[in-house]
């Protein structure tokens, strides 16, 4: 229940405070006073979009503030935005002249969808815009929906079309891989035997051509390590005898001096040194190989390997890698129809799924469908439209394409159900049903709207139920009846509603008048309890004047006679 509600430099609004009360809370005053202006407020805190615009002129920001008292909120909404367990929550918006907007709950900085979420369980707006609503057929299936209380099966259903969805869309995915990877089967089967048929090996390429490069220069090599091995070794007069002859004569005296022991020891040294050389360059002249067809067979394997390099544009050792990816698609593409299998059952299993959870939400929806029928007809013809009749029509729309069927019949599926639902009506006897969208006038669909929300509202008690002139384009000889519904609705939401209808505002716990009053250059629109005398020449302006002795006296008759819900400690501050 909406207990406070405080608007600052919003439009013409300076300043105003509302505290309102349970029952029935009116909003009077004449056209173009600035009644909207309360429920635009409302609207920023459910989380309308506001620019600089809706600022008044001459100020930084405007600002709503709203107190909330609640007997209950989903646990899990308590918890993550923190509300306190004393029944009571203040949500804020500003709305700067830079265009930035900020939101708090209970003086917390929060996010604004945040708010937005909290005040949509707190407050639910019906207005003219209900009337847009009723015209729009993709809503009629909200209203049975609300009016069956099936949020089990509702969940249910999401939850078996998200799985469907899923389950779908790998499958389609998985064919749309499987049609491209035969369309590449054999370019795949062609590169793998060029592959294979030339056996790449890693470091091949560059081994070969350091052995090519070597078997080029096998003369020069072969010289160089002739001379080398007689110099070092063959020799009479080699490094290696004079090395060994030196440490001969020297070996003796090592045990003289201490430095002559250490010369011993680097002569040995560079003997076992030179003697290594001497094998290392032995060993590269038993590796060479002077026949011309060993060097052409080398060269030819290079340029074998150069060309597939060159063909896949790629060096031999990333081809490799590739050649393994391939060969698994290869692979993969073999095993595809086990694949499809398991994705093919693991489809089925969805879409039975989906099938028994969307049948379920249609019996749902048939069962409260009869009973909503009844009861709106019955309760139009309170509202002075005897003989009309409201059904709802639920029905399934064909879509071949659909892997859904009913029936034996393909059938759409939708984010809501297979259901396609329609409240149909015909407003007068003898005239032809038709869709409510079509066939009602502006009046009867208020009508309408006025009896779905009476029977279908809130599940919440203590909601606070906005109207925004429920009576356009209804005559004033409905105006009781109205009031009654209101009355009615009031037992157990709090209702704040703008009305024309004196018959309306005579009943209210509490009425606010709005006003617009010209000071000076400048425009502002006040919010006054009304009481006593205030309240019954207010009642006597909506008769048609309250001048007139006559409607005075109207208005006291009606305020004295009416029943209506009492307040509890509500107020009004301008």
């Amino acid at each position: 229940m909406l207990t406070r509600l405080r608007i600052e430099n919003l439009a013409v609004v300076e300043h105003a405070e509302i505290e309102l009360g349970p029952g029935l809370n009116v909003l009077t005053g004449s056209t173009g006073a600035g009644k909207s202006l309360v429920l635009g407020a409302l609207n920023l805190l459910l989380g309308e979009k506001a620019d600089a615009s809706a600022i008044r002129e001459g100020c930084d920001e405007a600002r709503v503030d709203a107190e909330f008292r609640f007997e209950s909120l989903p646990a899990s909404v308590r918890v993550e935005l923190r509300v306190d367990h004393d029944g009571r929550v203040e949500v804020s918006r500003r709305v700067t002249r830079a265009g930035r907007s900020y939101a708090t709950i209970d003086g917390r900085a929060a996010a604004l969808k945040d708010a937005r979420r909290l005040c949509a369980l707190l407050v639910e707006p019906h207005g003219q815009n209900e009337q847009y609503r009723l015209r729009d057929p993709s809503t009629h299936a909200s209203y049975v929906d609300a009016f069956a209380h099936n949020h089990a099966e509702r969940a249910r259903y999401a939850q078996a079309l998200a799985g469907y969805r899923t389950a779908q869309a790998e499958l389609v995915r998985f064919d749309a891989e499987l049609a491209a990877a035969h369309e590449r089967r054999e370019l795949l089967a062609h590169r793998l035997d060029d592959i294979d048929r030339i056996a790449p090996k890693p470091g091949e390429k560059a081994s070969l051509e350091a052995k090519a490069r070597m078997l080029a220069h096998a003369e020069k090599i072969h010289a160089a390590m002739a001379e080398a091995m007689a110099g070092l070794y063959d020799d009479e007069a080699s490094a290696s005898s004079t090395v060994g002859r030196i440490e001969r004569r020297v070996a003796p005296l090592a045990s003289l001096e201490p430095r002559i022991a250490e010369i011993t020891s680097l002569l040995a040294e560079a003997r076992s040194a030179l003697d290594g050389a001497v094998a290392l360059a032995r060993s590269v002249v038993d590796g060479l190989d002077f026949e011309p067809a060993e060097i052409e067979r080398l060269q030819e394997r290079i340029d074998v390997l150069a060309r597939l390099e060159q063909r896949y544009r790629t060096d031999v050792e990333p081809l490799i890698e590739q050649a393994k990816t391939w060969k698994q698609a290869l692979a993969d593409l073999d095993d595809s129809g086990e694949r499809r299998g398991e994705l093919s059952r693991a489809f089925a299993t969805a879409t039975t799924a989906l099938c028994e959870a969307g049948s379920a939400l249609t019996r749902t929806r048939l069962r409260a469908g009869k009973e909503l029928d009844a009861r709106v007809t019955k309760e139009l013809a309170r509202l002075q439209m005897r003989g009309a009749t409201f059904r709802t029509e639920i029905v399934r729309a064909a879509e071949s394409a659909s892997a859904v069927c009913s029936d034996g019949e393909p059938i759409a599926v939708f984010d809501d159900g297979f259901d396609v639902v329609r409240m149909r009506a015909r407003t007068n006897p003898g005239e032809a049903e038709g869709g409510i969208e079509s066939i009602a006038s502006t009046g009867e669909l208020s009508r309408i709207g006025l009896v779905l929300k009476s029977i279908v509202s809130s599940e919440h008690d203590g909601t606070t139920i906005v109207f925004d002139e429920i009576d356009a384009g209804v005559g004033a000889d409905l105006g009781d009846v109205l009031a009654e519904k209101l009355l009615a609705l009031a037992d157990r939401h709090q209702i704040l509603c703008i009305t024309h209808m004196p018959q309306i505002a005579a009943r209210a716990s509490l009425h606010v008048g709005v006003a617009k009053e010209v000071d000076g250059a400048r425009t502002r629109v006040t919010l006054r309890r009304l009481q006593g005398d205030d309240r019954t020449r207010e009642i006597a302006r909506m008769l048609g004047g309250e001048g007139s002795d006559h409607r005075q006296a109207l208005a006291r008759e009606l305020l004295t006679s009416a029943p209506r819900k009492a307040p509890t400690s509500t107020r009004v501050r301008p």
